[in-house]
């Protein structure tokens, strides 16, 4: 139990500053006022996440740090509500929708584009 708390520990470290130093990166990158650092980094996590699903043989230590850890940490469910919060406030309905909606869309598609690639 312990190994196992810290290989997750370990990879939500990771997943963390992996995740800072791409939103830094990103962070002036706008349409529309629509925070697209975020976008970015939760579609490839999803992307990535598609692919280790479709792995067969990926051992639970690997799941652990990659899906669990650096995954969970690095894509932000969080940060995400919290800009589509001041979307909404700042900007009105329109971006709230649409940034929303990419997200969710995007993410679902990229998830299912990952596991379609690495499945063949």
């Amino acid at each position: 139990m312990i190994i196992t708390l810290l290989v997750i520990g370990a990879g939500g470290f990771l997943g963390a500053i992996s995740r800072y130093l791409l939103s830094t990166f990103f962070f002036k990158w706008n349409i529309n006022k629509i925070p697209l650092g975020t976008l970015i980094i939760n579609v490839s996590g999803s992307f990535a996440a598609g692919v280790l699903f479709a792995k067969d043989n990926i051992s639970e230590t690997q799941i652990n740090f990659l899906m669990i850890g650096f995954l969970g940490s690095f894509t932000t469910f969080s940060t995400f509500n919290y800009e589509l919060l001041q979307l909404g406030e700042s900007n009105g309905k329109v971006h709230f929708l649409i940034y929303g909606a990419a997200m969710y869309a995007a993410n679902i598609l990229a998830a299912y584009h990952g596991y379609s690639w690495s499945n063949n």
